[in-house]
């Protein structure tokens, strides 16, 4: 009996599992446990300041005697490392669909809400910091290539290092939830860049009031405001309000879909 009671009194503890912050450090060892994050990461961070670089010597080679600020060659610089972000964010959670480790996570942490939330918090700093390093980079080969002529204040700094931080997190994390919700590589890779780049290009050859004020609410166009400063069409405030809600939607549907359906 007293045995007995003893096994009773201490399942609960044996059952406690880590919580929070267990489903945390999983996800971050699983995050950068794949080379394919690594890997991504890198590409992201070099393919911005290579291309940050040959448009800067495409302007000093044009003789049009036009400088940019400290941040505004960073739209240009990311057009297409972005998607090497877009892949790491898709991959964190179709990669465990295609594998059938979904299941083992679901099995570890049975809380589904936590489980997002936790790879939500992983991807969220790991695209923050690698999108920092990128603005960080393109300020740096700009200096080079233009040096004193170009304006180095504090404002246009913080937007090309941190606003290039939050627009890459804002995009990984809308491309968590549409894979949560595709549960496919593919197919959430192809519809961010439908939103990103297919869509605005479909916007300027149809040139209709309504829809270029619907694509500029988009997440390509939200994030430009927080990247350069720039006031048009609205400011930075306005800009990451539309990322932080493009974000929270497709993560919502990410959920609902996963709340609703085996792994």
């Amino acid at each position: 009996m007293a045995a007995t009671a003893q096994t009773r009194g201490t399942a609960p503890q044996q059952a406690r599992g880590g919580g929070l912050i267990g489903a945390v450090a999983a996800e971050w060892t699983k995050l950068w446990g794949l080379r394919s994050t690594w890997l991504c990461l890198v590409v992201a961070v070099l393919a911005t300041a290579g291309t940050a670089a040959l448009a800067g010597l495409a302007l000093t080679a044009s003789d049009s005697g036009d400088t940019p600020a400290a941040n505004t060659l960073a739209i240009v610089s990311t057009l297409l490392s972005q998607f090497a972000v877009v892949a790491v964010a898709a991959l964190a959670v179709t990669g465990e669909y295609a594998t059938g480790a979904m299941r083992t996570t679901l099995t570890t942490v049975p809380r589904r809400g936590r489980m997002l939330i936790a790879k939500i918090a992983v991807l969220a700093v790991a695209t923050f910091a690698a999108g920092c390093a990128a603005g960080a980079a393109t300020i740096a080969v700009t200096a080079g290539v233009f040096g004193d002529s170009v304006t180095y204040g504090t404002a246009s700094v913080l937007h090309g290092v941190v606003g290039v931080g939050g627009y890459l997190m804002g995009l990984a994390l809308f491309t968590l939830g549409l894979g949560l919700l595709m549960r496919s590589t593919a197919g959430a890779i192809t519809t961010v860049v439908g939103v990103v780049l297919a869509v605005p290009m479909i916007s300027q050859m149809v040139r209709n009031d309504t829809v270029t004020d619907i694509v500029n609410h988009m997440p390509a166009m939200a994030g430009t405001p927080l990247m350069t400063g720039a006031d048009d069409p609205y400011g930075w405030g306005m800009g990451s309000l539309l990322l932080v809600g493009w974000a929270a939607l497709s993560l919502v549907l990410g959920y609902v879909a996963l709340s609703r359906r085996d792994a």
